[in-house]
Order: structure tokens, then C-alpha cells, then sequence
């Protein structure tokens, strides 16, 4: 029985390894996001970390080689439009690589927003808007080929089919315009999420015998990969007695709800404009949290990242930026897809990511 245990508890890590950022930029939320002139807007930028851009060793070390040494690179077209004196729709598409010892791996990421300002700055008042979105990350498939060793085994590699997350959310956002060209805004918002994936699978070497193992709920089937005459071997496997003490589908197929709060400003200086924000992310998980504190093994539920952006506008409908961001627990709260009960223990780690891009409006 043992080679279940362990099958199963390995399950999470071919989701963690194809994680990468696929952040909605909360840190940066304003009531006004339209430009200052023109009726829409067009981004395309691309973000970059591995350990030589790591210049001030923001990211975790020790524990963990691959979270201290994979190296990420994404790309991404965003835009938005303006309707009315108020409204304002946005959207997001992007595809982001993360590479480390296990292979590379490869996520599309999406988002889908609707603001609308339901009042005006006036006095002491802030411009007050409401915005809904709906985003999340998703691939075709996951896999690691690098072997994971746990407590009495070792797997091979393992096999997720169309992993993905879905996020559903709201934000109350207020914008203050101060003298000198100074904007300054506040955000708390609400959410939830929902994970999914369609097959699992791994395999693994058991008496000098190479095995192919599937999993279907909390069943487990494993066949000989090929003719093996190293010692005693059973060409077929199979356990559904639940009698180990696991949950595939809600360790690493959770859903829940999130809470989150910011605040940020902005800076104009002639061309120059600048951005500087902070967010504060809480979440909580309606199984797998719990599945952790029952092996005794620590969870994470909060998130605190630090968003720094310069932008130099070119021309009247041109800029170009730059951007950084830190976050104290690698990000979880943007790439939800990455958390679960094999992987829950990395999140004991900071990160960050650098970016670059055009924005064009017209």
C-alpha cells in the first residue's frame, strides 16, 4: 500500500512547476483608468526574473532550489475602452514560461473587466467606482520530469491534464486628485475561486519496475510500463479504498473566497509619471487548508505585495514603462492554480518580477 500513499501526496507538483505570474495588476487600481485623452487604450509589455536579473536577492533562497533559481519570461496585450463619461471595459490575454530543472512549462493567462464610476470627485468626496472581472490561468497540460522524492519513494514524473483557476471578482475603488499632478487611490475588493483539472497521472519505479499510474477520484491503477524480469513484479495495481486518507480532488482542485485591500498613488512630472502601491490579499480555502492542519503541515493564506512602475511618454498617445513588483508570498493570490497540498509549503517564500512595455493611446 505504501506506493499509494506516496503516489498521491506527490500528485500537486507538475501544477506548481507550470505556475508563473499571471497577474491582474490590483496594486494599480484607480476610478479613472481611461487615458487623459482618446477613448481607448492598447499595452503590451513583457516581464522577466531569473537569477541574474535577481540583483538584490529579493527572492527566497535556501530551502528551495527552484523557486531560487527558475527563471520566468512572459508576454502580454492588454487594452481597454472607454463608454460614456464612465464606463470602462478591459481586457487582458497572455502567455508566460517558467523554466527550472523539471522541464519548461507554459500557462495562458486571461482577464475580462467592467468599471463604472459612480461618482464624481467633489470636495472632500473621491471619485468612486465600481469594477467586476472575471480572470484566470489555464493549460493544455502539465509535466515534470524531474524526480520527486518523498518519504520511502520516489516518482518519476507527473502528469496533470488541463489544470486551470477561475476567478470572479468585485472592487470598490476611490481616486483623490491632489495639486501638483498627484492621484491617489484605494481599493478593497471580494472574490472567488474555483480550480479544475482534468486527468492526473505519474509514473514510477517499484522493484526495478517501471509502473504507469493513473488516478481516477481517490482510486488508484497502476499497469507495468513494459516486460520487467528484475525480481517479483505484478503487472497491474489498483486501490479504492480510501482507506489512505486523501482527497485528490479537493486537494488540488479547491475552490474559495478572497478579500483584498490597497492603496497606491501617482506622480506626474513632465513627461515622467510614476506609480507606487501596495495590496494586502486574504484568503480562504474550503478544503485543502484544512486537509494541511491535519497532517500538521502549515498553510498560507496572506499575501503583501509592493508595486513600483516609471513611465516616459514619447509622444501624445505613447509611453513607455517599466515595472517591478514584490510579493511576499509567491504570488498566490494571481496564480491560484499553483496552490495545493503538495505545494503549500513554497509559499513560504518571497518573489518578484520585472517588466517592461508600450502603452498607446488613441
Amino acid at each position: 500500500m505504501a506506493i499509494f500513499r506516496w503516489a498521491i501526496t506527490g500528485c500537486g507538483i507538475s501544477v506548481w512547476l507550470s505556475a508563473a505570474w499571471a497577474a491582474p495588476q490590483d496594486v494599480f487600481l484607480t476610478a479613472a483608468p481611461e487615458p487623459a485623452a482618446g477613448q481607448a487604450t492598447v499595452e503590451v509589455g513583457v516581464d522577466r526574473m531569473n537569477t541574474q536579473l535577481d540583483v538584490l536577492h529579493l527572492r527566497s533562497t535556501a530551502t528551495d532550489a527552484d523557486t531560487a533559481t527558475s527563471s520566468y519570461a512572459a508576454q502580454h496585450i492588454s487594452g481597454g475602452f472607454k463608454l460614456g463619461e464612465q464606463g470602462w471595459l478591459s481586457g487582458s490575454l497572455g502567455q508566460r514560461t517558467i523554466a527550472d530543472g523539471g522541464g519548461t512549462y507554459r500557462y495562458t493567462s486571461w482577464q475580462v473587466s467592467g468599471q463604472y464610476r459612480m461618482l464624481e470627485e467633489q470636495s472632500w468626496q473621491p471619485a468612486t467606482a465600481l469594477r467586476l472581472s472575471a480572470w484566470g490561468n489555464y493549460a493544455d497540460q502539465t509535466e515534470s520530469t524531474k524526480a520527486v522524492v518523498v518519504p520511502g519513494a520516489k516518482l518519476d514524473s507527473v502528469k496533470i491534464t488541463s489544470p486551470a483557476d477561475r476567478q470572479l471578482q468585485a472592487d470598490l475603488v476611490g481616486t483623490w486628485n491632489l495639486s501638483g499632478g498627484t492621484q491617489v487611490n484605494a481599493a478593497l475588493g471580494v472574490g472567488t475561486s474555483a480550480l479544475s483539472y482534468g486527468s492526473l497521472s505519474a509514473t514510477t519505479t517499484m522493484d526495478g519496475c517501471h509502473y504507469n499510474l493513473a488516478f481516477t477520484g481517490n482510486a488508484v491503477y497502476g499497469v507495468v510500463a513494459s516486460p520487467c524480469s528484475t525480481g517479483i513484479y505484478v503487472k497491474e495495481i489498483y486501490d479504492n479504498s480510501g482507506r489512505l486518507g486523501i482527497d485528490v480532488a479537493n486537494e488540488i482542485a479547491w475552490h474559495g473566497s478572497f478579500v483584498q485591500a490597497g492603496v497606491n498613488a501617482r506622480w506626474q512630472d513632465g513627461p515622467w509619471t510614476w506609480r507606487a502601491g501596495y495590496l494586502f490579499f486574504m484568503v480562504q480555502r474550503d478544503a485543502v487548508d484544512a486537509i494541511l492542519a491535519s497532517r500538521k503541515l502549515a498553510s498560507y493564506t496572506q499575501n503583501h505585495s509592493i508595486g513600483l512602475e516609471a513611465s516616459y511618454r514619447l509622444q501624445a498617445n505613447l509611453q513607455l514603462f517599466a515595472t517591478g513588483v514584490i510579493s511576499s508570498n509567491l504570488f498566490f493570490n494571481d496564480i491560484p492554480v499553483a496552490y495545493n497540498s503538495s505545494t503549500a509549503s513554497r509559499f513560504d517564500s518571497r518573489y518578484s518580477v520585472f517588466g517592461a512595455g508600450m502603452r498607446f493611446d488613441f
